[in-house]
């Protein structure tokens, strides 16, 4: 969703909200889900998050617990319904465990993937029933019982209406903070693990320079050293992934003043780095060597919401290394920050498959996409107008899909340089639900970018829930028809490239060809006015092309 003006700060985790349809649990089997119906009785509670529902979940420690301490756990669900029949779930890390679990919860231990979890997730769940006028409270006790950054996730559903709230900390052994702490210089850490490509689907193109570009006048013929090695993270299935177009510094180790810049790079499209440079420092002796990464380049930035920095990540000081400097595969030490490089790594994936040397293939001076997030933030999900800039909650980078949704919203202002179509009643708004023709043209249009990018035509949302976008046709149960629905503006774009024929659909083409060049085109604020758009650049409106937007329930 786009916001004019930032009203301040969301609640913690708004971002499934009233979108949500009947879906999987994060612990069942993954399964494509059927849409549930909009509510019709009930207001969403103000926010500036993607998508706002009629629940709202609020969670509170009373103090932050240094290892082996116990807090009270608070937690608040309230409803703008009459009556909302909830079902709640209620995450701790492994660094705490349950003391008390609030009344009515049933508790177990799962593995968990997730890199905050470190291992495993302790659940409290049940159901509960919440009134318009009488909030659900529920208390509980933890034990801190492991140093590090740890976040609480309380999640509550009904129907299609979701919520999420999370407190987090920052636990020590004398003494924790609320929060996650983030430092200026995280240290990263050589791991003996092969990683892989989280995205292959699209072959690697540089963003801007290229691995090796040299600093100053150190390298070139003078160069008689490299520094090398493979820079990636764990996503959140905890495998672990390379991270292509990283920038990339080397340093010169100087205990007498500031460190040599030695060269600077981006990682390839395997996530290698090849850093040469001169090996004769200023004492005559060899450079003591260590490498710096950053989640940014030249074309997008992960950064810090309140300032405004890219995180950047030191491996170790290697000394006098001689000519070949290896620091093999390294990645962040610290587990809260892995989705950071995650959210750069799928915004990797979109730059990959965007045609063009810059976001936008007309400019000729390109424009950085900015992405807003903390490992501790509550601050999304949207597209802010005002900052051109992505804001994403902590746990959005799980998923790729929700973090390029947000990012095709940044690719529709840069691509219309700054001329938003306008979007009335898009808030909330449902994938489902009738909207308005300006809201689902735009709101569709972004969710197709991820589509388009990943090659999955399924909505993943942190936790686990799946909504099939590519299947619903006429009748679909509990899907709206036309092109006010989102869902069917972007199961159209889908259905005209994709090679998943079906009675009434057996449209193909490059999804990067004549769907890409007239969104480049022209500024269309409806999806009416880009297929009008669409006949004007000569692509093909014909009978069969009608029949795959017919399928998806517009009649032009």
């Amino acid at each position: 969703m786009i916001r004019q003006v930032l009203r301040g700060v969301l609640p913690p985790t708004a971002l499934l909200a009233a979108i949500l349809t009947a879906a999987t649990t994060a612990e069942a089997a993954p399964a494509t889900a059927t849409a549930e119906a909009a509510p019709a009785a009930c207001t969403p509670f103000e926010g500036t998050g993607e998508w706002q529902s009629c629940l709202d979940v609020q969670v509170r420690l009373a103090d932050a617990p240094a290892l082996g301490a116990e807090t009270r756990l608070d937690i608040d669900v309230r409803t703008t319904a009459t009556r909302s029949d909830v079902q709640l779930d209620v995450s701790l890390p492994a660094g705490l465990e349950w003391v008390q679990p609030p009344a009515g919860l049933d508790t177990r231990t799962v593995t968990s993937a997730v890199p905050l979890d470190q291992g495993r997730a302790h659940h409290a769940t049940g159901t509960a029933r919440v009134l318009k006028d009488r909030p659900l409270r529920l208390t509980g006790k933890v034990r801190a019982v492991a140093e590090g950054p740890a976040q609480i996730q309380v999640s509550a559903r009904s129907g299609v209406e979701s919520d999420k709230g999370s407190a987090f900390l920052t636990v020590g052994t004398q003494q924790s903070r609320h929060g996650i702490a983030v430092q200026e210089a995280n240290r990263a850490v050589r791991v003996d693990e092969r990683a892989t490509l989280a995205h292959p689907k699209s072959p690697h193109k540089p963003a801007g320079e290229t691995a090796g570009e040299t600093a100053g006048e150190t390298a070139g013929a003078l160069a008689t050293a490299c520094a090398t090695g493979t820079w990636g993270y764990l996503d959140h299935d905890g495998v672990a992934r390379v991270s292509p177009n990283a920038k990339v510094w080397a340093y010169d180790d100087d205990a007498n003043g500031a460190d040599d810049l030695l060269a600077t790079g981006l990682t390839d499209g395997n996530g290698r780095f090849n850093l040469c440079y001169d090996n004769t420092d200023d004492e005559g002796g060899g450079q003591d060597v260590y490498v710096r990464t950053a989640t940014e380049n030249t074309l997008w930035i992960i950064r810090n919401g309140r300032t405004r920095k890219s995180y950047s990540f030191y491996t170790d000081v290697i000394a006098n290394g001689g000519s070949a400097v290896d620091f093999g595969t390294v990645r962040p030490s610290d587990p809260a920050l892995m989705r950071g490089v995650e959210a750069f790594d799928t915004v990797n994936a979109a730059w990959n498959w965007t045609p063009g040397n810059c976001w936008d293939a007309r400019d000729t001076t390109c424009r950085q996409g900015k992405i807003n997030w903390a490992p501790d933030s509550t601050d999304g999900t949207y597209y802010s107008l005002q900052e051109n800039a992505v804001h994403l909650a902590a746990e959005d980078p799980d998923s790729n899909i929700l973090v390029l949704h947000e990012f095709g919203h940044y690719m529709m202002d840069d691509v219309y340089e700054d001329d938003f179509p306008p979007a009335p009643n898009c808030s909330p708004h449902y994938i489902t639900k009738i909207s308005s023709a300006g809201c689902a043209w735009t709101e569709g249009f972004a969710t197709w970018f991820g589509v388009a990018v990943l090659g999955d035509p399924t909505f993943r949302w942190p936790g686990g829930r799946t909504l099939d976008l590519e299947g619903p046709t006429w009748g679909t149960a509990n899907w709206d028809n036309g092109d006010t629905v989102e869902g069917r503006v972007l199961g159209s774009m889908i259905d005209l490239y994709d090679t998943t024929n079906e009675p009434g659909d057996t449209c193909s083409e490059n999804p990067a060809g004549p769907l890409w060049t007239t969104f480049l085109n022209h500024v269309s604020d409806t999806f009416a006015q880009y297929w009008s758009h669409r006949r004007a650049d000569g692509y093909d409106v014909g009978s069969n092309a009608l029949s795959c937007l017919y399928h998806n329930t517009i009649d032009y």
